[in-house]
């Protein structure tokens, strides 16, 4: 069983009553030195305990590192032994107590290694250890030759002073200090950070009672006392900061490498230090060791020198594998958006058949038992439909390729747009579904209004889908309006079953969804709120929310907008009646009625369509007859091309991906021979969604763009805006 707490608490009582008795032994006797280094014996032997305790308890990763600090203050304490028999036995005074301090270096001599060697599990750097023992051997045999060699009494005339001494002493300890303190801010594992957090408290506090001490022995001449109890102070904070130092862990994974630009600052910066320290200990011993001094100082340096190159060298490389992990990541992503394309190509192409043909259907004449089964098929449809642009559209968000636009638009149309959607669906749940909109809203608005009705569609439909009775309410309010620019707040507002508090935290990421129970009542893939999360934020915006479970939930999202030119508030809304000049209308069905419905532009159009694929042919044709246009069939580019050059047409649709020749260069081809002043409206009329597609058929020279699956109501549309200036 390991050692708890309990055992390192026990040894901080024992070492605060070997202070108190040091300290009242030297007030009442200050001449008691042998009895007082005895005392400071002790110190030492406790310290090896605490760090035998750390090595028993820590994770094999820093087991090393508390042993070999261990190894420092059990030097320590044969460097006490060694000066008591010193001075009692043989009556030698060797030492002054200016330089008492000196044990400081074998407190750490050794376990300074561990703090400056490399952090890195990579074997190509495991040099770094050894190189950084070897400082650390240097380290060690300095500090012996200025402890042994270079005393004020065994000095030459040319040695430097007591006071010198003690000035470059104190500069070595602080300049250590710092090099390992600097491990904690280093990313180090949870254990070595434990085990760098006890060592730099017990350096620093070393370090300040060394250089408190020397100055009052050198300056005051204090050289007896209890001031000498002191050198315990540094043991009390050690085996304090052990005793209640966090909960210990074990620690099974690896340390990480270098985080950031700090990271690789502070990784460089210790072994510098280290070095540094190391120079002024071989100026120390200069004087009366000169060669030994330069060879120490040039081969400190040296070290750092082949540590450099090597980190160099691993820099250059972890550069190279960065690149080729960068493309890679570019690859895959490419390849990604490759297959996504490639696969709601392949999924619309049938989509379209399926509500293209079920709309055809459903404008003929049918009994009442065929209009519901063809109705549930639409309705199934459209909801795959909109699975698949929720997929897209996240896959588009998450490469970064959605670019908001930025147009005119009119707010109350847009709101008054987006509850017509939903309105039958709100009907159906006999829920009231109403908006109010605060009269200092401006009405005109530049942005993305698309994106924007996605957001709230998302939003109020997840609202009405998750309300079984009650009301929908959507506000909007004006945050602020400054320099031409006003964030407008919207909140989404139902009475529906609500959303504990431990599921709010995820709910806008991808995939999530709230679980009211073991089933999935509600359905849905879990985007809507991720994508509508990711357009607020493209739209400089915060979105979030509120809710109680059983008392419905808030959505509220802030959105930024240019302010058109000439806008005015909107006038005050505070019902559905108000946004529309009169009640929701509610339609049995959203199927536009047939042939006798012809387009708003009371044209009959002679149309080219260029479409390969046998069921989207029937669609469009007969979408197209329905409408009272001409239809002329090309099979691929090469005879869409020979049917324009042979007659006469007012329009064509063109697909994009056929044979012999795609849509694209079918269409340059036509404006290549295009005569001056005659110009066709050419239309893509395609199952490619991404919005770089619909840029290369623009850039193509086509006029417009719709993507499948196509409604009677959207060629509707796009006819009557394309001849609308013909009219």
């Amino acid at each position: 069983m390991r050692p708890g707490p309990g055992a390192a608490r026990s040894l901080f009582v024992a070492i605060t009553i070997l202070v108190a008795a040091h300290v009242t032994l030297l007030a009442f006797n200050p001449g008691a030195t042998l009895r007082s280094n005895l005392f400071s014996l002790m110190y030492p032997l406790l310290g090896v305990t605490v760090c035998l305790l750390g090595a028993y308890r820590e994770s094999p990763e820093a087991r090393p590192v508390w042993l070999l600090f261990g190894c420092g203050l059990l030097l320590a304490a044969v460097g006490q032994l060694g000066l008591t028999y010193i001075e009692f036995a043989t009556q030698l005074h060797t030492q002054t107590h200016a330089l008492n301090s000196d044990f400081f270096f074998f407190a750490y001599g050794i376990p300074v290694l561990l703090a400056v060697c490399s952090r890195s599990t990579d074997a190509r750097l495991k040099i770094f250890a050894w190189l950084d023992g070897a400082q650390a051997l240097i380290a060690a045999m300095l500090a012996y030759v200025q402890l042994f060699s270079v005393l004020p009494s065994h000095a030459r005339p040319e040695a430097i002073s007591a006071t010198n001494l003690m000035y470059l002493l104190n500069a070595e300890n602080l300049i250590l200090v710092g090099a390992v303190t600097l491990r904690l801010f280093s990313h180090p594992s949870p254990a070595r950070r434990r085990f760098y957090r006890a060592l730099s408290l017990y350096l620093w506090v070393n370090g300040t009672v060394a250089v408190v001490l020397g100055y009052l022995e050198l300056k005051r001449g204090w050289r007896d006392g209890p001031q000498d109890a002191a050198w315990a102070i540094p043991y009390l904070a050690l085996l304090g900061s052990f005793a209640w130092q966090p909960k210990t862990r074990i620690d099974k994974s690896e340390r990480r490498s270098a985080q950031g630009t700090m990271g690789l600052l502070i990784d460089n910066l210790s072994p510098v230090l280290f070095t540094l320290a190391i120079s002024l200990m071989g100026v120390k011993i200069a004087p009366e060791h000169s060669w030994l001094g330069f060879v120490c100082i040039s081969a400190a340096v040296a070290i750092y020198g082949v540590r450099a190159a090597i980190l160099q060298v691993s820099y250059a490389r972890s550069q190279e594998e960065l690149t080729k992990a960068m493309i890679a990541t570019e690859e895959a992503s490419r390849a990604k958006s490759q297959f996504l394309a490639n696969m709601s190509h392949e999924i619309r192409t049938p989509m379209n058949g399926i509500l293209g043909m079920t709309e055809l259907a459903l404008s003929t004449s049918l009994s009442e038992e065929q209009r519901e089964f063809l109705l549930t098929v639409k309705s199934s449809a459209d909801r795959l439909l909109v699975i698949i642009n929720e997929i897209l559209d996240y896959s588009k968000m998450e490469a970064g390729k959605t670019v908001l636009d930025s147009v005119d638009f009119h707010l109350p149309s847009l709101v008054s747009d987006v509850l017509r959607s939903l309105a039958l669906l709100a009907h159906e749940k006999g829920l009231e579904l109403t908006v109010h909109i605060e009269p200092d809203v401006p009405a005109g608005l530049t942005g993305d209004p698309v994106r924007l009705g996605q957001v709230l569609i998302n939003l109020v439909g997840n609202a009405i889908k998750f309300t079984d009775h009650g009301e929908v309410c959507i506000d909007v309010l004006v945050k602020t309006v400054t320099n031409g620019r006003a964030c407008l707040q919207f909140s989404i507002r139902d009475t529906g079953i609500g959303i504990a508090l431990d599921q709010q935290g995820g709910l806008f990421q991808e995939f999530q969804q709230a679980q009211t129970s073991g089933k999935r009542l509600y359905g849905g893939t879990g985007l809507g709120l991720a994508v509508s999360r990711s357009i607020v934020t493209l739209m400089g915006g915060t979105i979030g929310l509120k809710s109680l479970p059983g008392e419905g939930t808030t959505v509220t999202f802030d959105a930024h907008f240019d302010l058109s030119p000439g806008s005015t508030p909107a006038p005050p809304i505070s019902s559905a009646e108000d946004l529309y000049g009169m009640p929701i209308p509610i339609v049995e069905s959203t199927v536009t009625p047939p042939a006798t419905a012809v387009s708003a532009s009371s044209l009959s159009l002679g149309i080219l369509l260029a479409e390969d694929n046998l069921v989207n042919q029937k669609v469009a044709m007969g979408m197209l007859a329905k409408m009272g246009h001409r239809i002329t069939l090309a099979r691929n580019g090469l005879e869409a091309l020979e049917q324009w050059r042979q007659s006469d047409f007012d329009l064509i649709l063109m697909d994009v991906q056929m044979p012999e020749m795609n849509g694209l260069l079918a269409t340059m081809q036509i404006r290549r021979e295009e005569t001056i002043g005659v110009h066709i409206p050419i239309v893509a009329m395609t199952a490619s969604a991404m919005s770089e597609d619909r840029d290369r058929c623009l850039a193509a020279g086509m006029d417009d763009f719709i993507s499948k699956p196509v409604s009677y109501k959207v060629i509707e549309e796009m006819i009557t805006a394309t001849f609308s200036h013909r009219r």
